[in-house]
């Protein structure tokens, strides 16, 4: 089954492909470091100074090695994620340093708020892994926050991880965690996020990430995204270009070092506010860029990846759940495979909010209940049942009814379904008051994934040498 509501003619994406070549030609894109230009030089690629300028065979060759799917272990067997076909599978925000709390004021994210967060995410019946970055603490050195938030991963969920790319090292600490659990990282064990920076360059620190994670066969996701306006064209067509571009370069890396990486394609774009210089998450032009992004895996045959239940707001509010929805349901309908930001996010990914996290989850759990399909089967059809009961119309008590009444509905946690009477006498009313208590219930039923002393006890001591404690 095809989920894609959004088409897109075929012309129309042969034409961003050729120009795509043609600036990977022409123009070129720089990658920084001097490992990654060795690779590209070894190949035979045509290099000045950090510039790498890309044949269409080279494009062409790179694509033919991408897996069109793959599967991501987890520590529980029966919480492995596929990620491609028909699939959609989701994270919670990705990288905010701050909590907006219920008051509205906002605050530097801790450890505990890892914490809390991984322990919302183990106990998600829609989040499919958590990010590599839930939230940055501030109350832990920079230098070794990544450590921290791996084995509070680790430890807390048994779900999929995203390894840590922000750099060489981080890279390595990651799949050096992995390997104590699984003892080799010859299958995908984790997934990490390679984003570049626009235009047309990738940081040194992101490439390495890159390079050691490809190198051990881990998937990665390739995201560029440009600032339209800014520091891309003012135009969603331009902008496709140079991220396509990028994207495709980076993927071309990849293949490079290790055929068969597993890829996830990634490409965006939001607007500049004309009128602040500002940064603008969550408008129709950045839903625009999440349907063009499936297009564009599905033209490469490559999973894609999308932003997820974005918004401006800091608080839950009408615009929060409007763009949040947008965002979200884009993506879902346009075929996305993966997208992290599914839950928690406010202010353009500046700030987490437990509260929100929650809502998020509701509109998660709709949007996958959306996108199944509609079931078929005679069974479905109780024709002979149809048949019985005539005109009669009461169907509620009969064993159909009895058997599915529990799963055939999306049932909501958060969001009322009630009469006005019953509405006035909530006690809270409020949504985010209602929020914050299932927060609380949530966190107070947690119980932590079975893992084993010994595995935890090795963690642990990972964690403590690198950290030098």
């Amino acid at each position: 089954m095809n989920r894609a509501i959004i088409n897109f003619d075929k012309n129309v994406l042969d034409t961003i492909h050729n120009h795509t070549l043609e600036l990977l030609h022409d123009t070129g894109i720089r990658f920084s470091g001097e490992k990654a230009l060795a690779v590209f030089k070894k190949n035979g690629f045509r290099i000045d100074n950090e510039m790498v300028f890309f044949e269409e065979k080279d494009i062409r060759k790179a694509l033919k090695t991408v897996p069109a799917a793959f599967t991501v272990k987890a520590r529980n067997s029966e919480k492995h994620i596929r990620v491609g076909e028909n699939n959609f599978v989701l994270a919670p925000g990705y990288g905010p340093p701050f909590i907006i709390e219920p008051s509205g004021e906002m605050r530097n994210a801790n450890l505990d708020d890892v914490n809390r967060f991984c322990k919302l995410v183990q106990t998600s019946r829609y989040l499919d892994f958590n990010s590599s970055i839930v939230v940055q603490p501030g109350d832990v050195p920079s230098s070794t926050a990544h450590l921290d938030i791996l084995l509070a991963t680790i430890l807390m969920t048994d779900k999929p991880l995203m390894g840590s790319s922000l750099s060489k090292t981080t890279a390595a600490d990651s799949l050096k965690l992995a390997e104590i659990i699984w003892g080799n990282t010859n299958e995908p064990v984790m997934i990490s996020l390679i984003d570049s920076l626009s235009p047309l360059q990738y940081a040194r620190e992101v490439v390495e990430a890159l390079i050691v994670f490809a190198g051990a066969g881990q998937p990665l996701i390739i995201h560029s995204a440009c600032s339209l306006g800014s520091t891309g064209p003012i135009t969603i067509a331009g902008s496709l270009v140079i991220s396509n571009a990028t994207t495709l370069a980076g993927i071309c890396l990849t293949q490079l070092i290790n055929p068969g990486t597993p890829v996830v394609y990634g490409l965006g774009g939001s607007p500049m506010d004309m009128k602040t210089g500002g940064y603008i998450n969550a408008s129709p032009e950045d839903a625009k860029h999440t349907a063009i992004v499936t297009a564009m895996g599905n033209y490469y045959n490559i999973p894609c990846r999308s932003q997820g239940a974005l918004t401006e707001s800091f608080c839950l509010d009408y615009q929060a759940g409007m763009e949040s929805a947008m965002m979200l349901t884009a993506a879902a309908l346009s075929g996305a495979h993966l997208s992290l930001h599914a839950c928690g996010t406010y202010g353009s990914m500046l700030a987490m909010s437990y509260e929100k996290f929650i809502a998020d989850e509701d509109l998660c759990g709709a949007i996958k209940k959306l996108i199944k399909p509609v079931e078929f089967t005679e069974n479905a059809f109780a024709m002979d049942m149809i048949k019985e009961l005539g005109t009669s119309g009461n169907y509620l008590t009969e064993m159909h009814t009895v058997e599915r009444c529990r799963s055939e509905f999306f049932i909501p946690d958060l969001s009322i379904r009630t009469i006005h009477d019953n509405w006035l006498k909530m006690d809270p009313r409020d949504v985010t008051a209602r929020a914050g208590r299932l927060v609380d219930k949530r966190l107070s039923e947690y119980e932590k994934p079975e893992l084993g002393s010994n595995l935890e006890k090795h963690l642990v001591q990972y964690v403590a040498r690198r950290k030098g404690t």
